[in-house]
């Protein structure tokens, strides 16, 4: 468990598939534009969770933290590292929501970068890596914010739309 001044971070466990479901339906509308559609069933979530768990019992490091709100106890947000690459210089992907109730608060700042925080001390990663859509201001400053630096932009093939879209993949080197 981790925690900041407002917020409880955790990987997922099996009790909280119907949270996350509910956390992606009343979000759904808000993360279409930036994020997969994921189904409205619980079996779904709780596989992702179980998937979670079994990728930490395997690796021995969570590579996915659930955000409580320490006021209340609703989840908040999801931040997830994956694409993990052993060589030199070890790094992963991270990637984020947040519950649109919380937003423009300072909540994303506070799990996104306890989790950058953690995958640089705890699990001895050097380099991450975000990938964002260039319409997507709000993540853009957040990883600005927290010491990403855009390297590359990715544009959109003609003819392809159907199976990409456009991004912005921004790096954090650990200091």
């Amino acid at each position: 468990m981790m925690e900041t001044a407002r917020l409880r971070l955790r990987p997922p466990q099996a009790e909280d598939a119907e949270a996350l479901r509910a956390y992606y339906r009343r979000n759904a509308e808000r993360f279409a534009p930036w994020e997969p559609h994921r189904p409205d069933d619980l079996a779904f979530h709780a596989a992702w969770i179980a998937a979670q768990r079994t990728d930490a019992d395997r690796t021995g490091f969570p590579s996915a933290f659930l955000a409580f709100a320490k006021e209340g106890s609703g989840l908040v947000g999801v931040v997830s590292l994956d694409g993990f690459n052993a060589e030199p210089p070890p790094g992963a992907m991270i990637s984020y929501t947040l519950d649109g109730a919380y937003e423009g608060r300072g909540y994303a700042s506070e799990a996104v970068g306890r989790v950058v925080r953690w995958a640089f001390e705890e699990r001895g990663l050097a380099l991450l890596t975000a990938y964002f859509h260039p319409d997507n201001a709000r993540s853009g400053n957040l990883l600005e914010r927290l010491g990403f630096t855009v390297v590359a932009r990715t544009p959109v093939v003609p003819g392809f739309e159907h199976l990409m879209r456009p991004q912005v993949i921004a790096q954090r080197v650990r200091d």
